[in-house]
């Protein structure tokens, strides 16, 4: 297991911004729960304000469901490019499930993903991604903020 510090969340985000910033994009979607740390933080790098959120589920605590539930909405009204953000990319199953459904929904629209860590046995890769994930990542979201009794 890797633990992801703030201070490496610090030093990440404006190079995932860099990267990010060529495509443009007009609204940003967090991937609910991991995706919406990394999601502001981009928000706020990239001075985009449109920034909502869908709550993808593909596991159940660490154990990897065969299907992914897709549960909200985004209004898209005033938007053309679409970034879709979350914290890792591992199965792929996330992005090979949510990218088809909204493009097929939103077909004027264009979609672009990002993560900072992605697995290289993805279903989908992320079209930005800063490190490759050789192990557990284990994110300050995640553990820093947990009761004393739930650790």
């Amino acid at each position: 297991m890797i633990y992801y510090s703030y201070e490496n969340f610090k030093t990440d985000i404006p190079l995932l911004s860099e990267k990010c910033e060529a495509f443009n994009a007009d609204t940003l979607v967090a991937i609910a729960r991991g995706g919406m740390t990394v999601c502001h933080a981009l928000a706020m790098a990239l001075n985009i304000r449109n920034l909502q959120s869908l709550r993808c589920e593909s596991y159940d605590d660490v154990a990897q469901r065969d299907t992914v539930t897709v549960i909200g909405e985004c209004d898209f009204i005033q938007s053309k490019r679409v970034l879709i953000v979350d914290d890792i990319v591992d199965s792929g199953k996330t992005l090979q499930t949510l990218i088809p459904m909204l493009q097929e929904r939103y077909p004027k629209i264009i979609f672009a993903s990002a993560s900072i860590f992605t697995k290289p046995t993805a279903l989908m890769q992320p079209d930005f991604t800063l490190h490759e994930a050789s192990d557990w990542i284990d994110f300050f979201w995640e553990r820093d903020f947990l009761k004393s009794d739930s650790l």
